[in-house]
């Protein structure tokens, strides 16, 4: 049991750390962050917590794990429905929109396909290891490591790959879908849980996702 004696409380968050951390050091620029983050989540997707999240900044991912419970190093994970882990040191700062994306928008649903959920999430993140989602893609495409979206929007297919390829595609690909039904007609897809290819197939009017996304991609 890990036990975070330091707190700073804003308006939509409780943030807990080691005294004397470097998330006690920085904590008011990261409190601002994740305030900025919370505003535009919630207005981009039209629902606001009736709960403040609490963010615990913990200084390693085996840290991490052991307060999440499952004893797997990690980074940064969302505890639904208001707890967010995550490393914070000067190495290794997993603060921003992503866990929060997850928090905030599983008030309205939690769709099957990790695809779709991680794909939110770094929606809203935009980057990747501080390059743009679509940058990673058009890469992977050149350099033969792009992952058809059609497979990995099947659970055991996406969980396969590395993070470093799936989660930019997921990412690129949302906010392609996005930009081309309108966050309000995926919010009603997103309520109902239903990203089949078979839906999105319809939604986009193709009969492969993958080439009106590597078309936009191309048009960027």
């Amino acid at each position: 049991m890990i036990h975070l004696t330091g707190y700073t409380e804003t308006d939509h968050y409780v943030f807990h750390y080691f005294p004397g951390s470097p998330a006690e050091r920085d904590i008011s620029k990261i409190s601002s962050a994740q305030e900025k983050s919370w505003q535009e989540i919630c207005h981009e997707m039209g629902v606001t917590p009736d709960f403040k999240i609490h963010y615990y900044l913990l200084n390693t991912p085996e840290e991490v794990g052991i307060a999440y419970g499952d004893n797997e190093p990690c980074n940064g994970c969302a505890d639904s429905p208001d707890r967010i882990y995550a490393v914070y040191n000067d190495q290794v700062q997993c603060i921003g929109p992503h866990e929060d994306a997850h928090i905030i928008s599983y008030i309205i649903n939690t769709p099957p396909q990790t695809f779709i959920r991680e794909g939110l999430a770094m929606y809203f993140d935009k980057v990747w290891w501080d390059r743009p989602n679509e940058v990673w893609v058009t890469e992977f495409i050149k350099d033969g490591k792009y992952i058809s979206v059609e497979k990995l929007l099947n659970n055991e297919q996406f969980d396969n790959y590395s993070c470093t390829v799936t989660y930019p595609i997921a990412g690129a690909f949302t906010h392609f879908l996005i930009s081309k039904i309108g966050m309000d007609h995926y919010l009603q897809l997103y309520r109902k849980g239903d990203f089949s290819c078979t839906v999105l197939r319809a939604v986009l009017n193709c009969d492969m996702l993958d080439e009106p996304f590597q078309c936009w991609l191309q048009e960027l």
